[in-house]
């Protein structure tokens, strides 16, 4: 290609005022920075929201039944049997949760108590949570909050500080004696976790018998937990569980339950890329300079040109492809700079997160994917840029 060949060389070779090379070289970084720096926020944007995806596999199970009407069913309604037949389903666990009052001294707190068997850590993955304690204390008659409640009540790494619990006995609720209405239960505090900030908020989990005591729910269920096998398509497990449990019961996968958040989270990437583009956009327009002053340079090679026969299309092509190359160093300097500060931070963690948190450093995830379309986004601005420059020059 004839005019890939001039670009080629009117890029890399001297140019005779010093000035033009100061452009070009702020043209390159400007097409640099704005690249690694998109490169960059979308890899850690990346690694909150796979964070925040494995926050959740800690309280939310892979697929979940419970009742379509009301908060709880009876053990007996379902064939726990025949759901483990259904192909792909790992395990499963049953539990009760409901919205408690936990008090502390002067301390209280709305919780939401989950009452849990030995079967919960078979398909809900809570013991890497851990920042105090292990699920073994529920086991021993003990309860598991998250750091959150247990700052509020005021027992934050407290083992083995009492909390009591009041529910409410829809058994003995009375008009004339509202106090009669109140279950009372107490808890000693065994354990603490970590998760993601909607459920640190009121998490807490005991002995399932203990809650349906305190609940008055003997033999009553909220939810069944269900681990599929690490192949097992989830949609298709959740369509035969439906078939199976009837109308009576909802079949939710962790995506339908958090759909909400999935879409939240798609139009924030969206958004950081769209305004990363525009700024790349406003730092993109120095190209117009280093090309404008190439073409003032290099008049005397464009009339010499256009006398031995080029059209003014091949001059076009040729200025147009020396836009290109500036987009495209700047590109390749921005995309080592930014998959490299990024890999760097996965490795090494340099950016540090202050407090108790679940990481340490901010997470990174970098996608091949993310880098593709951000080099393409940027090639295609450098294109557009580039071609109105030119044209626009060399019609005067």
């Amino acid at each position: 290609m004839l005019w890939f060949k001039f670009a080629r060389r009117y890029m890399f070779s001297p140019k005779s005022h010093s000035v033009i090379n100061i452009i070009a070289s702020v043209s390159v970084l400007a097409v640099a920075v704005p690249t690694a720096a998109i490169i960059i926020l979308m890899a850690m944007f990346d690694g909150l929201v796979a964070t925040i995806e494995e926050c959740n596999h800690a309280v939310d199970a892979d697929i979940e039944i419970c009742a379509a009407r009301g908060q709880t069913f009876y053990r007996d309604s379902l064939d726990f049997e025949q759901l483990m037949r259904i192909e792909g389903v790992e395990a499963s666990t049953a539990y009760i949760e409901q919205s408690v009052m936990a008090v502390v001294g002067e301390h209280r707190a709305t919780i939401s108590l989950r009452g849990v068997d030995d079967t919960y850590s078979d398909v809900i993955a809570l013991d890497e949570h851990f920042i105090m304690g292990d699920m073994s204390v529920v086991e021993r008659g003990q309860m598991v909050l998250s750091s959150s409640v247990a700052a509020e009540l005021g027992v934050h790494h407290r083992r083995d500080a009492e909390i009591n619990l009041y529910a409410l006995n829809r058994k003995q609720i009375s008009t004339l004696l509202p106090t009669s209405g109140i279950s009372r239960s107490t808890q000693r505090l065994g354990g603490e976790v970590v998760t993601n900030a909607e459920n640190d908020a009121m998490l807490a989990i005991a002995d399932v018998e203990s809650v349906q005591k305190l609940l008055n729910y003997s033999g009553r269920l909220s939810c069944v937990a269900i681990r599929l096998a690490n192949d097992a398509d989830a949609e298709a497990v959740r369509d035969e569980l439906q078939r199976v449990v009837g109308k009576d019961f909802e079949v939710l996968t962790r995506e339908d339950k958090n759909a909400a958040t999935h879409a939240i989270l798609r139009i924030e990437k969206f958004a950081i890329l769209l305004i990363g583009m525009l700024i790349a956009v406003v730092a993109a327009f120095s190209i117009i300079g280093s090309v404008l002053m190439l073409i003032t340079e290099k008049q005397r090679d464009i009339a010499t040109l256009r006398t031995m026969g080029a059209s003014r299309s091949l001059v076009t092509r040729i200025f147009v492809g020396e836009g290109m190359l500036l987009t495209i160093v700047g590109c390749l300097i921005g995309t080592i700079l930014g998959v490299g500060f990024a890999l760097g931070q996965q490795h090494f963690g340099w950016i540090k997160i202050p407090g108790n948190m679940i990481v340490e450093s901010y997470p990174v995830a970098l996608s091949p994917w993310d880098v593709v379309v951000v080099n393409a986004i940027m090639l295609l601005i450098g294109l557009a840029i580039s071609s109105l420059t030119v044209r626009a020059k060399i019609k005067e």
